[in-house]
């Protein structure tokens, strides 16, 4: 009796310890099912893009809600593009002073494109071409030195005539120095939006909110063919 007993105790002891044994395998299998779906679907990182430039790309005058950087990255993502994009604007900045930020403005972002534009200051205080040409060649080359994607955005001021010739300068740069590092040059940074009063502040020189979401319409298209 007392051998029939243990084996029934026994035989008791390896049913349990088999259950156990197949809940843990169940478990584990579970677990190991739910980390792979939970890799799955991890989304993509955003690609980060930093707008380096002055008060256009600042927001002058306007919340930073409806500063240029942050309407283009509003508009991207609803055209299905995962993106980041970084307000690395400063009011009154010239190609010297955006250069001699470059560290904190672009590196400190981990950034995978830069879009530039830069020279309007430059242009208004009267600063040669040539100075704006090798600040930005500056910039440029940094950026390449980091693996960059780089735009180069130009100006197209609308100056009374005593600037024509500095004015012609400027023109002609930001398509050279496109050419010479072989960039994506987006022209007429405010094409569309300095021809048009309604689109512009009281003072005449920067975009309201409706010019900038126009700004934002034309630069999205553009940079669109960048980011496929």
């Amino acid at each position: 009796m007392r051998g029939v007993l243990r084996c029934y105790r026994q035989g008791m002891c390896m049913r349990r310890l088999m259950i156990l044994m197949g809940l843990l395998g169940f478990i584990m299998a579970a677990c190991g099912a739910e980390g792979d779906q939970m890799i799955q679907n991890e989304p993509a990182e955003d690609t980060v893009i930093v707008m380096l430039g002055d008060s256009l790309t600042a927001g002058y005058g306007l919340p930073p809600s409806q500063a240029l950087p942050a309407v283009l990255d509003n508009r991207l993502r609803a055209n299905g593009h995962a993106v980041s994009v970084h307000n690395a604007g400063v009011s009154g900045d010239t190609t010297a002073m955006a250069l001699a930020r470059y560290r904190h403005s672009v590196s400190s972002h981990d950034a995978d494109m830069l879009v530039i534009a830069l020279g309007t200051n430059d242009f208004l205080f009267g600063f040669p071409a040539s100075v704006a040409r090798q600040n930005l060649s500056k910039i440029i080359e940094r950026a390449n030195s980091e693996g960059l994607d780089v735009v180069i955005a130009g100006i197209e001021p609308r100056w009374p005539e005593v600037y024509e010739m500095l004015q012609g300068e400027y023109a002609s740069m930001f398509p050279h120095l496109a050419a010479d590092y072989e960039l994506p040059y987006y022209e007429g940074f405010m094409r569309g939006v300095w021809q048009e009063s309604d689109l512009l502040l009281a003072d005449g020189l920067h975009p309201n909110a409706e010019g900038v979401e126009r700004m934002a319409e034309r630069l999205a298209a553009f940079l669109e063919a960048e980011l496929n």
